[in-house]
């Protein structure tokens, strides 16, 4: 569906509860026998205007780091310059690749968005990609965004310590373009999405998705997530990616609550081998922190971005 073919139609996001306590872990174990690398991957959606000072936001994720092991970091609504701050606090074994939200005024152009558009800062606003190990083929990859409004980035990079191709999701939120406040664009986003990711013969993507499970109570965005995204488990026949709450067969496509108002719209799918997922409040964003674990063969050949 294009900018122009939008139908007017209000998808609000409902709010559900979560089933279970924030903080536990739930476990998915995978085929024993098999020499497998284990990885650790967070999403964490920052809130810019969200309660904390930039460095105590930096201490979330280094803690998960640090605590969890994790390895991975998906970061939205990061300033750049608290970015450079996390990096010279992980260390040299650790790189980044940043893609800025942008402004886009229609036919007068668009620019990027600041991280302090209320409080004097310059610096860039944007999600970001951070591994341990060395980096490669970083880019960003096209999805339909408000012709007027906020416009978020897709990027995806491969791990190559870890042989996996990791991608970072911030879709855009309903009232995006404030000349259509009811046009939504997570159907299109979410399909392109699947596009990318389904060329990759091993990953992990997530993020905010701005969206309500396909199978949350009262949920009026199962229309935007296409088939063969979500997976409903690993019975015979089953297709799609399983997100990090899910459980092992026939389940729902829910999970815990992601976001302070009780909604799970936060996630992280995988085509690997499940190992277990954490989610875990902050104090410093209205986010929740989401930790998966994953296993994949270290001798598989490495993730490649898929032809144009």
């Amino acid at each position: 569906m294009g900018e122009d073919d939008r139908r007017g139609a209000d998808h609000t996001a409902g709010h559900r509860r979560p089933g279970d306590a924030v903080g536990r872990s739930r476990r998915d174990e995978g085929p024993p026998g098999h020499v497998l690398e284990h990885v650790r991957l967070a999403a964490f959606h920052l809130a810019l205007r969200g309660t904390g000072t930039p460095q105590e936001k930096i201490d979330v994720v280094r803690h998960h780091v640090q605590n969890d092991s994790v390895q991975v970091a998906l970061l939205q609504e990061v300033c750049e310059d608290d970015l450079t701050a996390l990096m010279s606090q992980l260390g040299p074994d650790w790189n980044k690749s940043f893609a800025p939200y942008q402004w886009s005024q229609g036919a007068a152009g668009k620019w990027n968005s600041r991280c302090g558009e209320d409080n004097g800062r310059a610096d860039r606003i944007g999600t970001a990609i951070v591994i341990k190990g060395q980096m490669a083929d970083a880019r960003e990859y096209p999805t339909t965004q408000p012709y007027v409004g906020q416009q978020r980035p897709f990027q995806c990079a491969t791990a190559v310590t870890l042989s996996v191709r990791v991608c970072n999701v911030h879709a855009s939120p309903l009232g995006s373009n404030p000349d259509h406040p009811t046009w939504d664009y997570r159907d299109d986003q979410l399909a392109e999405i699947k596009a990318v990711v389904d060329g990759y013969p091993r990953t992990v993507f997530g993020g905010d998705f701005n969206a309500l499970s396909p199978d949350a109570a009262n949920t009026k965005d199962a229309w935007a997530w296409p088939a063969g995204l979500y997976s409903t488990g690993r019975a015979l026949g089953a297709t799609g990616y399983q997100e990090c709450d899910q459980e092992q067969t026939n389940s729902p496509r829910t999970g815990r609550a992601t976001h302070n108002s009780g909604a799970k719209i936060d996630y992280l799918f995988t085509s690997e081998i499940r190992r277990g997922c954490t989610v875990t409040d902050s104090a410093f964003s209205d986010h929740h922190v989401v930790i998966q674990s994953v296993t994949v063969s270290p001798t598989a050949a490495l993730p490649t971005a898929p032809r144009p």
